[in-house]
């Protein structure tokens, strides 16, 4: 168990440093099954876990508190009243579809993401420009889709697999809907963490058989990765260069294209 949780914390906080994410780590689920071989729903109920806290930690951050205070009231009540009534309703559906899945359908899922995942990182860098769209440039009609259907989306998707689909919705907000990169940021952060939240939840009272054990194993395994996993992202980081971030990104989007092959030869 140590051999795995060190090969875990090493590759998921050096990775994920050089292509500059800090809580959807996607990669972490995959070795959950390749190192600890865990099922892919074990894997999922410890990665939740490990999303859970790494959006909770940003949240936590001084400067988000700050401009958290300085948002307009209808944007609090949108992202802190209204955001977790959908991903509470959203997330149940999403683990029923958890709990009545086999281990195919999972996997198969789970294989298509992480080629989706590779491509992005493989052909869509953003521009310094397009991360810095302003309220009058984006596409009002796109912006209203994205911030109703993006947190449907990412609640299903949580209580379905565990991880908010911001890869792919990242790229769809700001090249086809020219919105802010730091709001939708900030938008996906809030949702992936209440999703999280009420997704653990709902895979405890919805589980077939006793929850119990398994749940606290799941938990102090889940923290102690994240914990982990941070603290190496944070050393990581003193190391790469941001120039190295594009590279970084293509070659960790060819490995992820190349690990789908693995995980559908579990089918």
């Amino acid at each position: 168990m140590l051999l795995p949780f060190l090969l875990t914390i090493l590759i998921v906080g050096v990775v994920t440093a050089g292509i500059s994410i800090k809580f959807d780590r996607f990669f972490a689920i995959l070795l959950l099954m390749f190192l600890f071989k865990y099922s892919i729903f074990d894997a999922v109920n410890v990665f939740l876990w490990i999303i859970m806290l790494g959006a909770l930690m940003i949240l936590l951050d001084e400067k988000v508190k700050i401009k958290i205070k300085e948002l307009p009231k209808k944007m609090k009540l949108k992202l802190f009243l209204l955001n977790p009534i959908i991903t509470l309703i959203v997330t149940f559906f999403g683990t029923l579809l958890f709990q009545a899945s086999v281990k195919t359908g999972m996997i198969v899922t789970l294989g298509i993401l992480a080629i989706l995942y590779g491509l992005r990182l493989i052909f869509i860098h953003f521009r310094p420009d397009e991360l810095n769209y302003i309220s009058k440039n984006q596409n009002q009609t796109v912006a209203k889709i994205c911030q109703f259907f993006g947190p449907v989306l990412s609640s299903f998707s949580i209580g379905l697999l565990g991880t908010s689909l911001k890869p792919l919705k990242m790229p769809f907000a700001i090249r086809v809907g020219k919105m802010n990169a730091k709001q939708v940021y900030f938008g996906n952060t809030v949702t992936t963490f209440f999703a999280s939240v009420f997704a653990i939840m709902w895979h405890v009272i919805l589980k077939r058989e006793d929850a119990g054990v398994t749940f606290y194993q799941h938990m102090i395994l889940g923290a102690a990765l994240w914990t982990g996993i941070h603290y190496l992202h944070e050393l990581a980081l003193l190391i790469i260069k941001p120039g190295w971030k594009k590279p970084f990104q293509i070659i960790v989007g060819i490995g992820l294209v190349l690990i789908s092959i693995k995980i559908f030869m579990l089918v």
